[in-house]
């Protein structure tokens, strides 16, 4: 009876392993055994949830697109995304962009989309994405974005960018390195990549390390942080602040040229908010955390890798938001300022291992439609403003110093990825800036930039070219193609 004993513990230690294997390393089986774990997959897409008063009843229309760019390490990949419209709605249609995770068309969001007779687009999501999100993750998803805007059917002036968590932070950074869409929402993103990836989410593992199998002090941080870890590999020298910076939306924050809301909880043990703002976040700690657990941010990091979003962006353009949540639910609509960067915190309580991106019992739906509806009417010629660093950022990419975009020459001068198409898009963004306002505007705009940049003389030559293709690609469309 004793050895059955030992034989029986052996089977289901051996059957827990292997249900906590599936766990950490695909978010798509935590789907299918949510049932068993209590895990809702939007904890991590952030997608509202869906309910039958704003469900759509017509029909869908689905497309699969296949996108070819070049990676970091030059060479050709392929990946997918697919883009949903409702069948009855004709001529260009506005488009939201769900970056990095694939829209799941059971939620609120998505029926509210197609009511309003909305085109959507998202990648078809794997959970290996995760590894390479400041990398060819990012990459891809400028590509996406790219040829989401070259596509029949959209409204190139109305283009909006909605992402959660990971692909909160590709939200950051599709608005930060691009110029052409009418606004972002980035529902809890990591801001901070240094602190994020590597200091936080190292912490979490330790953590966990410690716990008993039974007792997981950080389960759902144990499910997510292997997926992720693999992003320390694109930074090899830890004290490279600059890399660091690059890749985070905290050192783009001054690029923001669009409206941007985030949307951020004070109680999410994924992404802490001290990362989005240092003024709400809790002194108080649960007692699983030790003391010296960095549930806030050092002070000591290299560079800027202390600071928050909010420390980073232009004083003149933000906006912080506080709300008090009441019962831990947030059933409202979502409001913004009138400046390119609104930070809404809501306060559902300290951070608790037992969480997500929300504390354990917040309940409830932002609406953010208001907001798209405002941005979608303004249009990208009401929505767009050029800002200095943005300005520079695309000079930069024209002289193919880009960090965060490699250019590739030499591979395929046609895909995303190469120098070639990396000019072309600069073009085409200050093209179609100049449309919508006019040529004497960007180019005092770029002079001003310029001027305060840390290389007028260097920046002064790229510009020269880059303003004569400018007005050549506005007489002549096809030149530049």
């Amino acid at each position: 009876m004793k050895n059955l004993g030992k034989i029986f513990g052996k089977l289901i230690r051996g059957f827990l392993c292997a249900v906590v294997f599936l766990i950490v390393f695909g978010i798509s089986t935590v789907v299918k055994l949510s049932s068993l774990t209590g895990i809702d997959a939007n904890s991590f897409t952030l997608q509202n949830k869906g309910t039958e008063t704003v469900k759509y009843e017509g029909e869908i229309l689905r497309e699969k697109h296949s996108i070819s760019y070049i990676t970091n390490e030059g060479t050709v990949d392929e990946r997918q995304i697919i883009v949903l419209k409702p069948a009855e709605v004709a001529g260009d249609l506005p488009l939201i962009y769900i970056p990095h995770y694939e829209i799941d068309e059971n939620t609120a969001d998505f029926h509210q989309y197609m009511n309003h007779g909305w085109a959507v687009a998202s990648p078809v999501f794997s959970n290996k994405y995760n590894s390479e999100v400041t990398g060819n993750d990012l990459v891809f998803n400028n590509a996406a974005l790219y040829q989401i805007r070259h596509m029949d059917g959209i409204d190139k002036e109305r283009i909006a960018i909605v992402g959660g968590s990971a692909g909160g932070y590709m939200s950051l950074m599709l608005n930060m390195l691009q110029m052409g869409t009418c606004a972002s929402i980035a529902n809890s993103p990591i801001a901070n990549v240094y602190y994020n990836l590597y200091v936080y989410f190292h912490a979490c593992d330790e953590l966990n390390q410690a716990s008993s199998f039974n007792s997981i002090t950080m389960p759902i941080q144990m499910l997510i942080s292997k997926s992720f870890r693999p992003n320390l590999d694109n930074f090899p020298d830890v004290q490279d602040a600059d890399r660091w910076a690059a890749l985070s939306p905290i050192g783009l924050a001054k690029c923001i040229s669009n409206p941007v809301v985030v949307n951020h909880y004070t109680g999410d043990i994924l992404v802490p908010v001290d990362q989005i703002t240092k003024k709400y976040t809790y002194s108080e700690r649960n007692k699983a955390f030790p003391a010296d657990f960095p549930i806030t941010m050092g002070n000591d990091y290299p560079g800027i890798l202390s600071h928050s979003l909010e420390e980073e962006a232009d004083p003149d353009e933000i906006c912080v938001q506080y709300y008090k949540l009441e019962n831990q639910n947030v059933d409202m609509e979502m409001t913004a300022s009138n400046k390119l960067l609104t930070i809404n915190i809501f306060d559902d309580g300290p951070m608790n291992p037992k969480g997500t991106h929300t504390a354990p019992g917040t309940t409830g739906n932002l609406d953010t439609m208001k907001f798209l509806e405002e941005m979608f009417e303004k249009t990208l010629k009401g929505t767009e403003k050029a800002e200095s660093a943005k300005l520079i950022l695309m000079l930069e990419r024209y002289a193919g110093e880009s960090v965060q975009l490699l250019p590739h020459k030499g591979i395929d001068d046609t895909l995303y990825g190469s120098f070639a198409v990396y000019r072309q898009e600069v073009i085409e963004e200050l093209r179609a800036y100049v449309v919508n306002n006019s040529f004497e505007a960007l180019d005092d705009q770029m002079e001003t930039a310029i001027a305060n940049s840390k290389d007028p003389g260097k920046f002064s030559q790229i510009w020269k070219v880059v303003k004569a293709k400018v007005k050549a690609d506005i007489h002549n469309p096809l030149c530049c193609l």
